[in-house]
This record gives C-alpha cells, sequence and structure tokens, in this order.
C-alpha cells in the first residue's frame, strides 16, 4: 500500500447526511447574522451542541472503515451516534429558531422584550442542556461490543434494528449496571441543577436581586430599550454540559472495551476457525487493550 493511501481525502468524511445538516444549520445561523447581533456570546450555545453532533455524526458515517468485509463484530463503546448527532443536532436547531425570534422580537417589539425574556433564557439553556442530557437517556441499552452469530454482516442503517439488540449470548461487553446508575442520576442531577439556578438567577436579575451582565440585542436602543440582563451562571452553563458529557463518555468508553477474554473465548468457541481469527483481527484493529494482550501472548 502506497503511502498515499494511508490518508483519507477530506471530502470523504462529509457524507450527505452531514452536508445536510451544516447546510440547514448554516442558513439558520445566517439569518441570525443578517439581524446584525453586537454580541454573539448567545450563538455559541447552538455551535457548541452543533460541534457535539458533528463528532458523532463523522464517527457514525465513518466506522465502516475499522471494520472488515463481512465482519461480525458490532462496535458501539459511545453508543449509537447516528442517534446522538440526531438528538444534538435537533436541539441546535430549536437554539437557533430561539434566537432568531427574541432577536426579531428586539427589531419589531422591543418594548415586549423584558416580558419574554425569562421565556427566552429558560428555554434556551433547557434546549441547550437538554441535548447532552437526551444522548445519555439511553445509552445503557445501545453501549456494547458484541459478536453476531448469525448472518455475515453488518448493515449499519439498521443498527437500530430488533435483530441487533437481541443477541444477549453474543454480547461480549456492556455498560456496567453500577456504572449506568451513577452516569444516569449524576447526568439528571446536572440538569436539573442547570435549569433551576438558571431560571433563579434570571428572576432576580430582572428584578435587581442579583448583579447580571448586559447584553445587547439587534434591537437594543430601539424606543428607547435598554440591554438585557444575563445572569451569570450562564457562562459557566456553557462550559458544564460539554465538559460533564466527556467526562461521562470516556468513562463510558474505558468500561465497555474493559471486556472479559474468556468470554470473548466461549462465545466465539462454536464458530469456524477461520471466522474466528478474523473476529480476533478486527478486535485488535479496534481495541489498543486487546491488541497489546495478543501481542504479550
Amino acid at each position: 500500500m502506497s503511502e498515499k493511501n494511508n490518508y483519507i481525502p477530506l471530502r470523504e468524511f462529509f457524507s450527505e447526511s452531514l452536508l445536510r445538516d451544516l447546510i440547514l444549520f448554516l442558513f439558520l445561523f445566517l439569518l441570525i447574522i443578517a439581524q446584525d447581533w453586537p454580541n454573539i456570546f448567545l450563538l455559541l450555545f447552538p455551535l457548541v451542541a452543533l460541534a457535539f453532533s458533528i463528532f458523532f455524526r463523522m464517527i457514525n458515517d465513518n466506522k465502516w472503515r475499522t471494520e472488515f468485509d463481512n465482519s461480525r463484530v458490532i462496535y458501539n463503546p459511545l453508543g449509537f451516534e447516528k442517534k446522538h448527532a440526531n438528538r444534538l443536532n435537533f436541539c441546535a436547531l430549536l437554539q437557533l429558531i430561539l434566537l432568531f425570534w427574541i432577536g426579531a422580537e428586539s427589531l419589531y417589539h422591543p418594548q415586549l422584550i423584558d416580558n419574554y425574556f425569562i421565556f427566552f433564557i429558560a428555554f434556551l439553556i433547557f434546549f441547550y442542556t437538554f441535548g447532552f442530557y437526551w444522548i445519555f437517556l439511553d445509552l445503557w441499552k445501545n453501549s456494547r461490543i458484541e459478536i453476531l452469530l448469525q448472518g455475515t454482516g453488518i448493515n449499519y442503517s439498521m443498527l437500530n434494528d430488533k435483530r441487533f439488540t437481541e443477541n444477549l449470548d453474543g454480547i461480549i461487553s456492556f455498560l456496567k449496571i453500577k456504572n449506568y446508575k451513577k452516569i444516569s442520576m449524576l447526568n439528571f442531577i446536572i440538569f436539573i441543577i442547570l435549569n433551576l439556578l438558571n431560571i433563579a438567577l434570571a428572576f432576580l436579575t430582572i428584578n435587581n436581586f442579583f448583579v447580571g451582565s448586559e447584553y445587547y440585542l439587534p434591537g437594543t436602543g430601539i424606543e428607547d430599550s435598554k440591554p438585557i440582563n444575563l445572569p451569570s451562571i450562564i457562562y459557566v452553563i456553557l462550559f458544564i454540559p460539554p465538559i460533564i458529557t466527556i467526562i461521562f463518555l470516556k468513562i463510558i468508553y474505558k468500561d465497555i472495551n474493559d471486556y472479559s477474554k474468556e468470554k470473548l473465548n466461549k462465545v466465539i468457541e462454536p464458530l469456524p476457525k477461520n471466522i474466528q481469527i478474523k473476529i480476533f483481527e478486527n478486535l485488535k484493529a479496534l481495541n489498543r487493550k486487546f491488541k497489546e494482550e495478543l501481542r504479550k501472548e
């Protein structure tokens, strides 16, 4: 294989679904930019959600590159990446629609901004935090390493099919119940706390009980309208969900990849020798720990 073939052209990373998401997002984003926002801080929320959506979309679209032809290995250490990408992209689009609405209101009905502000900031943070919370709701049943004991290959467009979730005998690794409970509980608590804090501090800021920071909307100044006061917690909320998500995904990835070699041998024992070798080679390409163990042997 030549050195040139070791590199994947950039255009091959952009699938039709990824381009579709980007075009729709950019269309709405440009409509907001056209409103001439003086400060783009609030636009960072849908951009962060989109970045995570693209990350999962690219993993899903290029997962086939890590699999051999007619592979019998289903390798989902992070669950169904396609589902994660769809959920985060949906929440990002909702945030853009909300931002476009508040920007238009500030231009055409600036006198009503004060009445709507607490609802706007509450829904914006809810959609943002819910996207990161949503991807963990059913992660426990999708995160696994599984060996297909029947059939000859994997069709990634059908990974949500029940046929790929009923092969309990072929599962060699899954998210431990203890870790799942901890992650689910912590994720839910963080989601609730962030939204309650946001609403409470927004209410206190509006009523001058708490010091916030002035934020200029496109229509600020029209009809003597004043800038809105953002609660300080919103600057923290921008970073907490992504950081927590990265930590949780790292824990899940490590947990899924820590599987028993004895369990694997027991599962593939009935399969023909050539299929066993193919499974071992595929796992070596996917799992660093497995590769190191084979090297020691």
